[in-house]
């Protein structure tokens, strides 16, 4: 007989998950989505002030951080970006949504702005003028470490995030456990999980080594590191985690 996987649990933000529940269904493991977080569009005075500084060739390079905050740029149809302005993205779904928005061709830098290294993978130039289009998520740490660089940053938040208050059944289900695995995209993610109790038999998968330790700081076993934040990534490295747990008889 054999003994179907328990669910893999994502946590992902609303709109935030489509593409890794989509990877680990192909691969026939059930899935329950149910974010720890949510995302929030924040156009404000700063976000069109920059805008209007990038279509008018005031900036250099332009860095957007997550999907969601690409869709907020091409929300109000003034997003322009000049040719000879450089653009780098965290992922490939950011690429995605970016090219959706009217930029295709975007430098994709795979990693996400909590990544210590992201500000060592942005090799920025003395003098460089360079917009940042992140989230309320963004570390404090990343402008400092940009400009110490020689960068000249403007931070725009496009997207806030919030934490959600979770279903009481699903705090009981993590510790049971009722799930298979667990998929950490992101630091924020692993520091929530982290303080949830989760059973030890739960295989934590994490999106790199900055969300690994994050996690591990935090008490969790981390079974898996997939090496990048990309949906077929995690969940090969889910399938490869899950790979003990699914037994015959």
């Amino acid at each position: 007989m054999t003994v179907a996987p328990l669910p893999v649990l994502v946590p992902d933000a609303a709109g935030a998950a489509d593409d890794l529940l989509a990877a680990l269904r192909s691969r026939g493991l059930p899935t329950d989505h149910s974010p720890f977080v949510e995302l929030r569009a924040q156009r404000d005075g700063d976000l069109r002030a920059a805008l209007a500084a990038l279509a008018a060739g005031e900036v250099d390079r332009l860095v957007v951080t997550s999907p969601r905050a690409a869709e907020v740029l091409g929300e109000g149809g003034d997003l322009i970006v000049p040719a000879g302005t450089a653009v780098a993205v965290t992922d490939a779904a950011t690429d995605a949504a970016l090219a959706a928005a009217g930029v295709p061709e975007a430098r994709v830098l795979d990693r996400e702005e909590t990544d210590p290294g992201f500000a060592a993978a942005l090799s920025p130039t003395a003098g460089e003028r360079l917009l940042l289009v992140g989230s309320t998520a963004t570390p404090p740490a990343l402008r400092p470490a940009l400009e110490a660089a020689g960068a000249r940053v403007t931070l725009v938040l496009a997207v806030r995030v919030r934490t959600v208050g979770l279903d009481p059944q699903l705090v009981r289900d993590l510790r049971r456990p009722a799930y298979g695995a667990l998929v950490l995209r992101s630091t924020l993610l692993a520091d929530l999980a982290g303080h949830l109790g989760i059973h030890r038999d739960i295989r934590v998968v994490a999106a790199d080594d900055a969300v690994a330790a994050t996690a591990e700081a935090r008490g969790l076993v981390v079974h898996a590191v997939a090496g990048s934040t990309g949906a077929e990534e995690l969940a090969t490295a889910v399938l490869s985690a899950l790979g003990t747990r699914i037994v015959h008889d």
